[in-house]
C-alpha cells in the first residue's frame, strides 16, 4: 500500500515562494520520499512534541518529515535551507 504525502501549510507556503526550478526539484524529491521514506533519511531529530523526524538533505535544503508507518502517511513538517 503506497504512502500518502501530506505537508503543513507552512511547507506549502515555503515551496510556493521558491523559484520554479528549485520548487520542481524539491517536489520531485518529495515524490521519492513518498515512495520510500526509510531510504531517504540522512539523519533524525526530535520535534517540539517529541516525535522522531527523518531529515533528508537535497539541493541545499533540509526536508523534515514524519513517517506514520501505521497509517501510511508521510507528513512533511518543514523545508528550510540546510546548514551544510
Amino acid at each position: 500500500m503506497p504512502y500518502r504525502l501530506l505537508m503543513t501549510a507552512e511547507v506549502s507556503d515555503t515551496l510556493t515562494a521558491l523559484p520554479p526550478q528549485i520548487r520542481s526539484a524539491l517536489r520531485r524529491r518529495l515524490s521519492l520520499i513518498q515512495e520510500s521514506p526509510a531510504n531517504c533519511s540522512d539523519y533524525t531529530e526530535y520535534d517540539a512534541k517529541g516525535r522522531l523526524l527523518d531529515v533528508h538533505l537535497h539541493a541545499g535544503f533540509a526536508i523534515s518529515y514524519w513517517n506514520d508507518f501505521a497509517d501510511r502517511h508521510i507528513l512533511v513538517m518543514d523545508i528550510q535551507k540546510a546548514d551544510r
